[in-house]
């Protein structure tokens, strides 16, 4: 694989540019005919942005790379240390710019509040435990309200926003369990209160997640297809908080699969 290929670790970002087009989708439906190129500029921004936050995650924990991850580009010295860090400082610089030029000022500001979390993230806040689960769950969410402001509509993205928040919260609590052993440079939330507090902790924002997806049935923003899609990914959600207690690698699997479910249950709200 190419080494720069390697340190962007692509596929966080191709992700990301899914949630943006669907997220824009969900906000004004067939309607994003009207939106092409703001949208794929933000998507294009919020690769961008990923992609940036990996390389800064890089530089930051080479040492440790070396004896978790000796295969990324800097701890095998594929690419230097200075090379690196110029390549995050430019994408960091030029997704704010671009953001500002072909969308809106609003989108500069969640762009640099976003950078802002993930650089925060990266040097302090991943060893802070709940709030850097918490930190990670909030750029998941900043997706979706990016995606509504390209189109000018956000309003439905904050519901998609607050649930997206508390399943993702959910699921990092669930990864932290999971690596508990292997996360011997970082004070994760399970390590520091143990693993009834982490599950009851996950077990709440997933059920507070569960909440949340119903409110746009109840206030008539989307309709019985809308309710029908969701309750399948509270269905799996459940099925995830089901799952801690025996099996967690596959609980967290299945938490990730009622995202993707809560995603589509928004697209098909928005088609309908």
């Amino acid at each position: 694989m190419n080494r720069w290929i390697a340190i962007l670790r692509p596929v966080n970002g191709v992700m990301g540019i899914a949630a943006t087009w669907i997220s824009a989708f969900i906000a004004v439906g067939f309607g994003i005919s009207a939106y092409l190129v703001p949208v794929s500029i933000g998507s294009a921004i919020v690769f961008m942005v990923t992609s940036g936050g990996n390389i800064f995650n890089d530089y930051l924990d080479i040492e440790t790379d070396r004896m978790n991850h000796p295969q990324r580009p800097l701890p095998k010295g594929e690419i230097k240390k200075e090379n690196a860090l110029a390549a995050g400082i430019l994408l960091f610089l030029v997704s704010p710019i671009l953001s500002f030029i072909f969308i809106s000022f609003i989108s500069l500001a969640v762009v640099a509040a976003a950078e802002i979390v993930l650089l925060l993230y990266e040097i302090r806040t991943k060893h802070l435990g709940l709030t850097g689960n918490l930190s990670v769950s909030v750029l998941v969410g900043l997706i979706f309200i990016f995606g509504g402001i390209s189109v000018n509509s956000v309003s439905r993205m904050v519901l998609l926003f607050f649930m997206a928040v508390l399943a993702n919260l959910s699921r990092e609590v669930i990864k932290d369990i999971e690596d508990m052993e292997g996360d011997v440079d970082r004070m994760t939330f399970p390590k520091s209160h143990g693993l009834k507090s982490a599950r009851i902790v996950a077990s709440v924002s997933v059920l507070s997640a569960i909440a949340v997806s119903l409110v746009p049935y109840l206030l008539s923003i989307f309709g019985i297809e809308y309710l029908i899609a969701v309750l399948v990914a509270d269905a799996t959600f459940i099925a995830s908080l089901l799952l801690m207690p025996g099996n967690v690698s596959r609980s967290q699997n299945v938490s990730k699969l009622a995202m993707i479910f809560g995603l589509a249950s928004f697209a098909i709200g928005g088609l309908f």
